[in-house]
């Protein structure tokens, strides 16, 4: 009889599904994707299957939490940065860190559809990935530069102090933003899925939830006076942990006087935030326009191959572009009108105000 020692139980496929106008899937096992296609996925694949959320419909946030905040208090971190309603939108931790949390949002309802779809082809979902979790984690100072359809490319960088940071850039924009991205080394990548993935075995999914249910011991005499002793260290770990939520708050104080300056009471600074809050919101919303015409005019520059962008500028209120090519120009005034602003058209100059509607 023969004896083989050593021999690894080969890991189990995972069966990756991203949405989109046409799904995509991809077979990946040990770290590559082995096979992959559009549409329905073949129905003899033996894997487990991931629901891949594309990283354009996803939107990450890094906050600042109180200790002890329940999942479904997450939400209202974010409430003052979203458009939607807080009930309107998916929330799920990225990552703890100290004083702060770093949020993935994206809308309620395509994610049910998302969902759906695979129950119509059968496929029960066992995990929910971000798309961009499936890049390996880049080594500090590093990002990688993933190009997945032509004019969009998806970055995801760890800085020096070892903060990691995710990006969505479509190549109509421009240069990508200098802060970190100029201080980053960036690797490469192109094609419908990375050509090395993260660990997929141990990657945490974004929306699962395991709890373990154990029976209680039966505790002896000796364990009581442990117990009894444990409870007298948590009693003093609590006063501790309560001079430090006071401290917190001191710190929260500060930093409301540093956003608003000194005020005459608790009820001025509040006015005082909600202003600050409005703007931010406005500048939220001309964000949300500005992505909504630049999508626009990127859908009719794919279509209309003989035009070219010349210049863009933004200066926080207007948009000013500079075309070029033959034909007829792109309805400017229909994508005006699709994101609620405003167009000037003048000697081949376009701009959209973003503070007013046409």
């Amino acid at each position: 009889m023969k004896f083989e020692w050593g021999r690894r139980t080969p890991a189990q496929s995972w069966l990756l599904l991203r949405p989109g106008v046409v799904w995509h899937w991809a077979l990946a096992q040990d770290g590559l994707v082995q096979r992959q296609g559009q549409g329905e996925p073949p129905a003899n694949l033996q894997a487990r299957v991931a629901l891949i959320l594309p990283a354009e419909a996803c939107s990450c946030f890094r906050v600042p939490a109180p200790p002890g905040l329940k999942r479904e208090e997450w939400p209202l971190l974010l409430e003052d940065r979203l458009l939607q309603a807080v009930d309107e939108v998916t929330c799920a931790c990225l990552a703890r860190e100290p004083g702060h949390l770093r949020l993935l949002v994206v809308a309620r309802q395509p994610l049910d559809e998302w969902r759906g779809q695979c129950a119509e082809w059968g496929l029960q979902v066992a995990r929910c990935w971000a798309e961009l979790q499936l890049l390996p984690a880049p080594d500090a100072g590093r990002a990688w530069q993933w190009q997945r359809t032509p004019g969009l490319c998806f970055y995801k960088g760890l800085a020096e102090d070892r903060q990691e940071h995710w990006l969505t850039w479509p190549d109509a924009l421009g240069e990508v933003p200098r802060q970190p991205w100029a201080q980053l080394q960036k690797v490469a990548l192109s094609g419908d899925w990375p050509s090395t993935l993260a660990p997929l075995d141990t990657l945490p999914g974004l929306f699962e939830r395991t709890r373990k249910v154990r029976s209680l011991p039966v505790v002896s005499r000796p364990q009581q006076r442990l117990l009894a002793a444990c409870l007298v260290l948590a009693a003093v770990w609590g006063g501790l942990w309560v001079s430090k939520q006071w401290g917190q708050g001191q710190i929260w104080r500060s930093q409301v006087i540093a956003l608003t300056g000194e005020q005459a009471g608790p009820r001025h600074a509040a006015q005082a935030l909600k202003r600050l809050r409005e703007s931010e919101l406005q500048q939220q919303l001309r964000t949300r326009q500005l992505e909504d015409l630049e999508a626009a005019l990127q859908a009719w520059l794919r279509d209309h191959p003989s035009w070219r962008l010349q210049a863009v500028r933004f200066d926080g209120q207007r948009w000013h572009l500079r075309l070029e090519g033959e034909g007829g120009a792109p309805p400017w005034n229909d994508m005006a009108k699709a994101a609620g602003a405003s167009v000037q058209v003048q000697d081949g100059q376009v701009v959209f105000d973003l503070g007013a509607t046409s």
